[in-house]
């Protein structure tokens, strides 16, 4: 039995597909599942494509295997259409075959004719002419040959079989040879609507040369019939049938490429039926190959950083600490060679999968990565000696990062940044960001901030609360019953006080009459003291850290003491209140002894020239 064009192709996807996934399956499933499953799947291609070539078989062969002689066949509609096309098929291969075959022999006669004519020629010129002439007629054969083997055997590229000379190294097309499947894939999908176009300009090519033959042959006809001399005759006759022969191809070409359109046209498949197709292939196919690979990818990476920390919990924690200096060299070369093993791997298993274009294109990546790297080469030494605890910040020091001090708590490839006194006070900071810092050793009584939740603190412009909230970003104050938010460099770069850590003083100047100027150095200021003592130990208690009560000027009007108090900081919460207490006592001890307490005064001193002024206006 004779197949067409489409049979011959679906034959030899069959025995690739077969091949394919038989071994493809067979190695990595059989390896995975099991031996016997394996086996089982290499039967599966097998089976669907036979059934598919069942369909695509003679109907008279498909009936006579599955039935008896003496059932009837029962054929449907689309069974009927189906064989229909198929006898129409090969009845136009049949008619270009032997079109083609009736063509060779033409040219193989007519070949013949001028080799003849060749050799009875009398002239240098014209012998030249004709075997200008003899080359393109057997040109022309060749050409006519190749096309009859094209068609009979269904679209072969014979170029296939032919044995290609041995070229020498080339490192360009070696490389070419490796991208070359990624390329085949994108090729692959615009290959049919590319054909389609490249056709349809052969077409148009073909139908030009056509029309201008077409146009020779009339012109030559004219002139035959009006020509009477024999032996131009005869040329011109001669000139005719290369003309005629000339057209008969390129009619039998622009034939072929209609039916190669045809064929095309019918096999084309709609935008999303091609990327259905093509996800559905890719999972599977090199999806199938990819999930495996990166699944034994991440479990190889999985494995290699348990094996650390199994290490460490098998031993004890001295044996960790005695070898602390050497423990960050070791864990960057184990990360290192983690890197490389985990890599190979990879590509390992895109090895023995077979699939040459995952593995082109991951090689491509890694030689791409590792030559973009070079500029990276500089800061990634920096990382590393930080790693290595060798850098400019190391672990256990303080560094200042956005105007707050941090512990450098541990350095990894995401370093830990600890401040004990804020809420949240735990930063993972990129390595990289620290390459730019610099730490010191702490000292063990330098405070990490200046406050701490529910401290109540002075700032720059005497603002006064209480912390209800700090951290790394934002400080919250109670003010005057409200809350008030400040960033927190904005809230250091304010100079708070904190009244509650180590206590507050409260200065308050009080005057009284020079008229006790006699008294003013040796009783007035114990006994303001006194009072002031009694007022603040009844009101708060301990919070009363010590009072100083001295002389400090003597004023305009008044006769002044300074009046200083020193705090605990449990009365931190009531700093407005110590103010009032001092002065509320001061004020009772002037009663009760009957000191005045002056106001400002101001002495206008009359002369000369206020007696005028009365005696003008009187």
């Amino acid at each position: 039995m004779q197949f067409s064009f489409q049979n011959r192709v679906l034959h030899q996807l069959a025995a690739g597909l077969n091949q394919i996934w038989g071994q493809t399956l067979g190695q990595t499933l059989g390896q995975t599942l099991g031996q016997t499953l394996g086996q089982l799947l290499l039967f599966v291609p097998a089976i669907t494509l036979a059934l598919l070539m069942a369909h695509l078989v003679h109907p008279s062969q498909l009936l006579a295997q599955q039935q008896p002689a003496t059932e009837p066949a029962l054929v449907t509609p689309a069974a009927t259409n189906a064989t229909q096309d198929l006898e129409n098929r090969l009845d136009t291969v049949r008619t270009q075959l032997k079109t083609i075959s009736q063509s060779i022999q033409d040219r193989r006669r007519y070949l013949d004719v001028m080799r003849q004519q060749m050799a009875e020629a009398e002239t240098e010129s014209e012998r030249a002419e004709m075997a200008a002439e003899i080359a393109e007629i057997e040109r022309l054969l060749q050409a006519s040959r190749s096309t009859f083997e094209s068609v009979a055997t269904g679209g072969i590229d014979s170029s296939l079989f032919r044995d290609e000379p041995e070229q020498p190294f080339d490192w360009q097309q070696e490389l070419f040879e490796i991208i070359e499947p990624f390329l085949d894939q994108m090729k692959q999908f615009t290959e049919t609507p590319r054909n389609i176009e490249r056709i349809n300009r052969e077409i148009a090519r073909d139908q030009a040369k056509l029309s201008a033959v077409n146009r020779a042959l009339t012109n030559i006809t004219n002139m035959i019939a009006t020509v009477e001399d024999d032996q131009l005759l005869t040329r011109l006759q001669s000139l005719e049938a290369t003309w005629l022969q000339r057209r008969s191809d390129l009619e039998l070409e622009i034939n072929l490429l209609q039916l190669q359109l045809q064929e095309l046209r019918e096999e084309q498949q709609t935008f999303w039926d091609m990327l259905r197709q093509g996800m559905l292939s890719f999972v599977q196919g090199r999806g199938l190959i990819l999930i495996i690979a990166v699944a034994v990818t991440a479990g190889f990476w999985s494995l290699l950083q348990a094996l650390p920390r199994i290490t460490r919990r098998k031993q004890g924690v001295e044996t960790v600490v005695k070898r602390k200096p050497y423990s960050r060299l070791m864990t960057v070369s184990y990360q290192v060679f983690c890197v490389l093993a985990s890599l190979m791997i990879l590509l390992l298993v895109l090895y023995v999968s077979g699939d040459w274009l995952l593995l082109g294109l991951a090689m491509i990546i890694l030689i791409l990565v590792t030559l973009g790297s070079r500029t990276y080469l500089p800061r990634f030494m920096n990382e590393v000696r930080m790693l290595l605890d060798m850098g400019p910040v190391r672990e256990g020091e303080r560094i200042v990062l956005n105007g707050i001090p941090w512990e450098v708590k541990n350095l990894n490839y995401y370093s830990i940044l600890v401040n004990k006194e804020l809420q949240g006070g735990v930063l993972r900071v990129p390595l990289g960001d620290l390459t730019s810092q610099i730490s010191r050793p702490v000292d063990s009584e330098e405070p990490w901030f200046p406050t701490r939740k529910d401290d109540f603190v002075m700032l720059s412009d005497e603002s006064y609360g209480q912390v209800l909230l700090q951290t790394p970003e934002v400080v919250q104050l109670r003010h005057v019953g409200s809350i008030r938010t400040f960033s927190t460099p904005a809230f250091l770069d304010a100079s708070p006080r904190n009244l509650t850590r180590d206590g507050f003083g409260f200065a308050v100047t009080f005057g009284i009459d020079y008229q006790h100027q006699a008294i003013c150095l040796d009783e007035v200021p114990g006994i303001f003291e006194a009072a002031v003592t009694a007022n603040l130990r009844a009101a708060f208690h301990d919070g009363l850290a010590s009072v100083l009560v001295d002389f400090r000027e003597a004023g305009a009007s008044s006769l002044d003491y300074l009046i200083y108090v020193m705090m605990h900081g449990s009365a931190a919460g009531s700093y407005w209140a110590v103010g009032r207490i001092i002065q509320q006592s001061c004020v009772a001890v002037c009663n009760e002894h009957g000191w005045i307490i002056p106001f400002t005064q101001l002495t206008v001193h009359q002369g000369d020239g206020f007696e005028a002024l009365r005696t003008i206006r009187s």
